[in-house]
Order: structure tokens, then sequence, then C-alpha cells
């Protein structure tokens, strides 16, 4: 993963992220708040919540909606894009803004729910094991953790389909030329596995049970529990 890279294309779209959003995913809604309503169902409270790849804090918004008392620790390498989730919670003493590589080291001793966002698919296979690892031991017995990200077909032909239906609906979004153009490049630091291998890498990683509990072509929510 070239961090350097990442870091500087995010911060250059960091002002324009939120207001694009639904113009690069097309089940925009079900994947940021309905799949992670699920949690309430498993927990009623968290005490300590990590964001991993927090972004300008899209995810977090919803999740500080059905938790508003745990602590947030939010994780990214864009500064200008922590900057905005600095803003949007801003006046709330219950937020932390951490500017690092979450794949080098979650800066938390433990906590009890770790999630992400269209992030860890711009890992490597080895970065991401190794990643997986670290999150089960940084959970306390019973924590979770959710991924909301891109994922491959599981067939080069389905994958082909999911890949042209997502460039059509870009294509027909609204966004300029050059909004496009910066997505496309954004694209190339992808990593994407398939759901199943995903899992795989939760289990090996220490995880008792993982499942994708939300798909929508590319677009799926994994969730594992320790």
């Amino acid at each position: 993963m070239d961090i350097d890279k990442i870091r500087e294309q995010f911060d250059a779209v960091a002002r324009k992220y939120d207001s694009q959003r639904k113009c690069f995913i097309p089940c925009f809604d079900d994947f940021y708040t309905g799949s992670v309503s699920l949690l309430k169902y498993y927990r009623e409270d968290f005490r300590t919540i990590v964001d991993l790849g927090a972004g300008t804090g899209l995810l977090t918004k919803n999740l500080y909606a059905l938790y508003p008392t745990a602590r947030y620790v939010l994780v990214d390498v864009s500064g200008d894009m922590l900057e905005i989730a600095r803003e949007r919670f801003g006046g709330l003493d219950n937020f932390e803004f951490v500017q690092c590589d979450y794949a080098a080291e979650i800066p938390v001793e433990s906590c009890d729910l770790i999630c992400s966002a269209l992030s860890i698919h711009h890992l490597e296979n080895d970065a991401k094991e190794a990643l997986y690892r670290n999150i089960y031991e940084k959970l306390d017995p019973g924590g979770c953790f959710i991924n909301l990200d891109q994922f491959n077909g599981e067939s080069r032909r389905m994958n082909y389909l999911y890949n042209a239906l997502w460039n059509d609906y870009i294509a027909h979004s609204g966004l300029t030329p050059q909004e496009r153009a910066a997505g496309r490049e954004r694209q190339k630091l992808d990593r994407e596995n398939t759901v199943p291998e995903t899992l795989e890498l939760l289990k090996r990683s220490g995880f008792p049970g993982a499942e994708c509990v939300y798909r929508y072509m590319k677009f799926g929510v994994v969730m594992a529990i320790k």
C-alpha cells in the first residue's frame, strides 16, 4: 500500500468527499445506515469504538446515532479528512482523532468495537491478514469488527458485470468529468478481495466466525465477533 499516495489523493478530495459519496455508492443509505443497525441487536452499548480509515466520519456519524455515550477514536492517514471529522463532531468530548497508518498500529490498548468503511480494500493481502490479527488482539472478548467495503465478484464474469454496472452508475451520477477522473485515479489504489477470501482471512486471524451481513454488487458488509 502506498501510504503517501493514498494520503495525497484523499487530502485532495477531502472537502468534496461527503457530497460525492452517493455519486459513487449506488446503495449508499443501506450501506452506511441499514447495515450497521444490525449492531444494536447484538449489543446495547459499546464502551470504545475505533474507526479505521475514518475519513470525514461518515461511518462514525451513523454509529454515534446508535451509541452516543461511547468513546470514539477516529484513525486516518489523511489529516485533511480528519479535520472535517473534527468539525463534524465539534463540541463533543468523547471523540479522539489520530492521524496514523492503522495497518502499522491501531492506537488503542483495547476496545469492544472496531469498524471501517471503504478503506481496508487498499491493503495488500498480507497486510490485510496482519491487520485482522491485530484487530482480533485489540478487541475485548465479545468485541465486534464490522467492515463496510468493496469486494470482487467470485468469478471473472460476475466481477466484470459488477464493475460495468458500477461504472455506468458513476457515469450518470452527476459528477463532472474531472471528478470522475479523480475517482478513477483513486481506484488504481484498490486491492480488492472476494467476500469468501475475506471471511477466510478473518477466520485465520482468530475469529471463530465471520459473515457477510449485507451485499449489493461490489459493496458488502462483513461482521466478525471475538
